[in-house]
């Protein structure tokens, strides 16, 4: 584990692996650990770069409301922090959100992005699923109950179905060593809701691979492919199985679709 200070906070960060940089970018109140499964396939190909979000996992907590920017910002004083840029990226739900931020503000630093499971700005819909966690949480419940009441927002019926592997799934909130606190999440929370992409989306050159599942149902196929028509090198690609959690449900399918893209242009 390794620390950096960047625009005065401490973010947590590990880099793995020996090829092209490449950075990840997590979600919504998730640490780094969110690519526990992909992270270590990824490392086969990629010098990966995972980093606890400013509030979560084991980096700094300052007071919120954190911008989506602010976030983008952090990411990208990092990768100049490790002198490893240009680096691809790949953003995740949040994740999505600040590597737009990154595309718009900080083209230099990328070489290619991958938008998985990501949106251009909030819908009404997306408002209450966030404001129902944000109840849950403040009310103190469980974190396994949380994780089980918004699972049907992440996974399909294929995971669903089978209560044994969705209870394993839910119970890795309660083995996580780090959880995020209240602060970090409703810190986070703050930002996302109000963030909005589509007016900086049509001056972000970067190659972008807009990469949805057909059955994400939090951030539907429809959010994707207004991003991608944004973009002016942008690709959609839309797997036929997996919703907003298929990095987790369909890991192989969804790496396969990632690297697939990344790989074609590493010596660009």
């Amino acid at each position: 584990m390794s620390t950096a200070t960047v625009n005065g906070v401490t973010l947590r960060y590990d880099v793995r692996g020996d090829g092209p940089p490449l950075l990840l970018i997590a979600g919504l109140g998730l640490s780094s650990l969110a690519w526990a499964a992909a992270a270590p396939l990824l490392a086969q190909s990629f010098m990966v770069i995972t980093f606890d979000n400013r509030g979560t996992g084991l980096s700094e907590v300052p007071p919120g409301p954190y911008t989506i920017d602010d976030l983008g910002d952090d990411a990208a004083a990092l990768v100049g922090h490790l002198g490893l840029g240009p680096v691809a990226a790949v953003g995740w739900s949040l994740g999505g959100s600040v590597l737009q931020s990154l595309l718009i503000r900080h083209p230099r630093v990328l070489t290619k992005a991958v938008l998985l499971n990501a949106f251009p700005s909030y819908t009404g819909v997306q408002d209450a699923w966030l404001d129902a966690g944000l109840a849950l949480r403040r009310a103190g419940l469980d974190p396994v109950s949380i994780g089980i009441h918004g699972m049907p927002w992440a996974f399909t019926p294929r995971l669903l179905s089978d209560h044994a592997a969705a209870a394993a799934q839910a119970e890795l909130a309660r083995k996580d060593p780090h959880p995020t606190s209240l602060a970090g999440f409703e810190a986070q929370a703050a930002g996302l809701r109000l963030y909005d992409s589509r007016p900086g989306l049509p001056s972000a050159t970067t190659p972008t691979l807009v990469l949805a599942g057909a059955e994400d149902v939090l951030t539907p196929v429809a959010q994707s492919v207004e991003m991608a028509e944004l973009l002016p090198n942008g690709t959609l690609r839309v797997q036929p199985r997996g919703g907003h959690g298929m990095v987790v449900e369909y890991l192989d399918d969804t790496l396969g679709a990632i690297t697939a893209y990344l790989g074609a242009g590493r010596g660009a």
